[in-house]
């Protein structure tokens, strides 16, 4: 199984027009061609307790819900994503399907088998107190545009464009943001063309911006707190001390 960083490329844009130009960008390259879009919507519920222990515990609860779906994900929150998106996948989350309307109570049982099952060693905290008062920590509202790209030697890629819009209920921020992706659809064969094709975007289009991140920590980086007046002012005091030293750096060299 191949790294899914090598199958699936994800970037932050510069505005709102980024899109747009790509896909003109796309059209104009005469060995691939792409189908209509088609659009989905979807919500992502984000939870945690008072005492954030799942982020204590570095762990990500997810409800998604789309059309009349609903699906149920807890997964490790990953800070070296070339270790967790890559074989070791499945080792470090768990999903299942639920009803739209269960609350979270009806799926205890699983959350509990799914923790014994992704850690290795004795659990360091009680499951039955993790997911004890559970609320949303993050809304993030996802409108969805993917189309189907086709090229030479049976090259097939999804590009997916979606525009998030956040909302951190523990922040009280909001936010939005888009993001475009590249998907290998087609067999591991076509990864060397998958591969010259991602050079060809990037090399035409600077006017996006390669990220591992997911979406979550994407929302949780754009709506947390706002810097205290003592945190500004040290990061002020700070940035002065740097150009102080900068000037007698640059007058030290002046003067050899």
């Amino acid at each position: 199984m191949l790294n899914i960083f090598k199958l699936e490329r994800r970037y932050s844009v510069f505005d709102e027009k980024t899109y747009q130009r790509l896909i003109k960008l796309l059209e104009t390259m005469t060995t691939y061609t792409m189908d209509s879009p088609t659009h989905a919507k979807l919500t992502d519920y984000y939870y945690d307790n008072e005492a954030n222990l799942l982020e204590k515990n570095e762990l990500l609860l997810r409800r998604r819900v789309w059309r009349h779906r609903a699906e149920l994900k807890i997964k490790r929150r990953y800070f070296a994503p070339e270790y967790y998106y890559s074989d070791n996948l499945r080792s470090h989350e768990r999903e299942r399907e639920i009803g739209l309307n269960d609350p979270l109570s009806k799926h205890y049982f699983f959350l509990n088998n799914a923790l014994n099952s992704m850690f290795s060693n004795n659990l360091q905290f009680d499951p039955d107190k993790l997911f004890e008062q559970m609320r949303v920590i993050m809304v993030i509202k996802i409108d969805q545009e993917n189309r189907k790209l086709f090229g030479y030697g049976g090259l097939k890629v999804e590009v997916r464009h979606e525009k998030l819009k956040i909302e951190n209920r523990q922040t009280r921020r909001k936010n939005k943001t888009e993001m475009i992706q590249f998907k290998l659809l087609s067999s591991d064969d076509t990864l060397p063309i998958f591969d010259d094709f991602i050079k060809r975007v990037e090399r035409h289009c600077k006017e996006i911006f390669y990220t591992k991140d997911s979406k979550f920590e994407i929302a949780y980086r754009m709506t947390r707190p706002l810097p205290s007046k003592e945190e500004m002012k040290k990061r002020i005091e700070e940035l002065e001390k740097m150009r102080k030293q900068q000037e007698a750096n640059e007058n030290i060299t002046g003067n050899k």
